[in-house]
């Protein structure tokens, strides 16, 4: 059985046998090396096995398969992974028309792995695209600024491709993720699992998930500051849109992006010192195009970066830096630490610092930081910390509001602790970051102690860690008060507080 209750497999991949082909012999096949990383991505974020499904040998002698349907029947999400061999099928056709036909589309993503002719198709493939237009469709290739060709993303045999292959691939697994998690909710065997515990709830419940922030894909260059400002939105549980690449048809891409636009409370452009690939049908670059309709809907609500050390490249990005600076009333050309401040402003005002008083002395406010999918494990240390040692504490990833209230909780808090269990490493050094970043500044009295607690599962990463600022507490077995000894001696001796 599957992760998703009343499925075998989680997921369904339907693809052109002829796309996992291996270009270079001794190499994976491009579908291997796709599911081999998007199991591992989704792995880190969820608890237990995902089941995929790939059909090896179920198409036989020219016939559908009545086990194959079986098994698309039995699958909670399907993978499509258009491309001209795709649509030229009619077994992958079949097993689309057939999955669409039990479902709908909402369970359907599309991983597109090679640009094709949309208009030049069958009248049986388009209107079975048709039908799937709106769902999340991600596409693993990108059109070369020097050339103008479009290119397959190849990372199996071309490891300049890893970094955008692997951005994409955390796209699609976030979104199987929601999806399982939506589907577990529905399905009726879900209600006897243990794993939505009322804390998970309460944080579903209480995150910002009806924020959503327009940040726009920005000219080749600004790759890591656009995935800075990224990461942190969606560290705090703001919905980012776009959320999968943009179409490079103009037509479509005006239409998507003013849909975007129309459920976002703040736009977000980062401009550098490229103009940008031009869509069909339009001589304005991308960047160009959505930073208009931007300020056409709302320029209050926009943003623009620009970096310090700006030297357009060419005439073209010259014109359009100089009309940013001359109409966009928020305009930023400063450090990339300035534009986060400056869009927590814009997301939500300041106000109280999110501790409530309860008129008992001098309470210790306790930060617990934790992932998503650590609710469950971090219940024994926030029960001990609350009820047996009176403290105040907090999960800011879940009762912030916004990224300026997590901001105020930190700098108003007296010690805190970052439990490291489930999430990967990247995740860890991440959050750790922005814990240190924001501890210090605008503070009004010291911190009393700095703690990571690392629990289940062990990993090297995690033995490696040594320090005494912040303490760190390894604990890979059940939770024991003793575990959490020396983050509150720290503090006790910090208040001069013996007990």
């Amino acid at each position: 059985m599957g992760y998703v209750p009343g499925y075998e497999n989680d997921v369904f991949i339907s693809y052109a046998h002829a796309d996992n082909d291996p270009i270079v012999s001794g190499k994976p096949g491009w579908v291997d090396y796709f599911e081999d990383l998007l199991r591992k991505r989704v792995k880190v974020r969820l608890r237990g096995e995902i089941q995929f499904f790939r059909d090896q040998q179920l198409r036989l002698y020219g016939k559908f398969s009545d086990q194959l349907a079986d098994k698309l029947a039995g699958s909670a999400v399907l993978i499509c992974i258009p491309s001209p061999n795709y649509v030229e099928s009619d077994w992958c056709l079949w097993e689309l028309e057939q999955f669409c036909r039990r479902t709908g589309s909402d369970r359907v993503i599309k991983v597109v792995k090679t640009h094709f002719d949309e208009q030049g198709l069958k009248p049986d493939a388009k209107s079975l695209l048709k039908q799937v237009e709106h769902v999340l469709d991600s596409r693993f290739y990108a059109r070369n600024e020097s050339t103008g060709f479009i290119e397959d993303l190849l990372p199996e045999i071309n490891p300049e491709h890893m970094l955008v292959f692997l951005q994409k691939i955390e796209v699609v697994a976030q979104n199987l993720v929601e999806l399982f998690k939506k589907l577990s909710k529905s399905t009726p065997s879900s209600a006897t699992s243990t794993t939505a515990s009322h804390i998970e709830q309460a944080a579903e419940a209480s995150a910002p998930s009806s924020i959503v922030v327009y940040l726009a894909e920005p000219a080749k260059g600004l790759e890591t500051e656009y995935n800075s400002i990224k990461s942190e939105l969606l560290q705090f549980n703001y919905r980012v849109l776009p959320d999968q690449p943009l179409p490079l048809d103009a037509k479509e891409l005006t239409n998507t992006v003013r849909r975007h636009l129309q459920e976002a409370k703040l736009f977000v452009h980062l401009i550098g010192a490229k103009y940008g690939v031009r869509p069909d049908g339009d001589d304005r670059s991308v960047p160009h195009i959505q930073y208009d309709l931007a300020a056409e809907l709302d320029a209050q609500r926009q943003i623009v970066w620009l970096p310090t050390d700006l030297k357009p490249e060419n005439k073209n990005q010259e014109e359009f830096v100089a009309h940013i600076k001359n109409h966009s009333p928020n305009y930023w050309q400063t450090k990339l630490e300035d534009l986060k401040t400056a869009i927590q402003k814009k997301l939500q005002p300041p106000g109280a610092n999110g501790w409530e008083e309860n008129g008992e002395g001098d309470p210790v406010n306790v930060c617990l930081f934790c992932h998503e999918q650590d609710m469950n494990s971090v219940k024994p240390l926030y029960s001990h910390l609350t009820i047996n040692e009176t403290f105040n504490v907090k999960l800011p990833l879940k009762d912030a509001q916004s990224l300026q209230n997590h901001k105020q909780l930190l700098q108003s808090s007296d010690a805190v602790l970052l439990y490291y269990g489930v999430a990967d490493e990247d995740w860890f050094v991440n959050i750790w970051r922005q814990i240190q970043r924001h501890i210090s500044a605008g503070r009004t009295k010291p911190i009393l102690a700095k703690a990571i607690y690392t629990g289940y599962p062990p990993t090297t990463e995690k033995d490696l860690l040594d320090s005494d600022d912040p303490v760190i507490i390894r604990n890979y077995g059940q939770f024991t008060p003793n575990a959490l000894a020396p983050f509150i001696e720290k503090i006790r001796t910090a208040k001069g507080d013996a007990r």
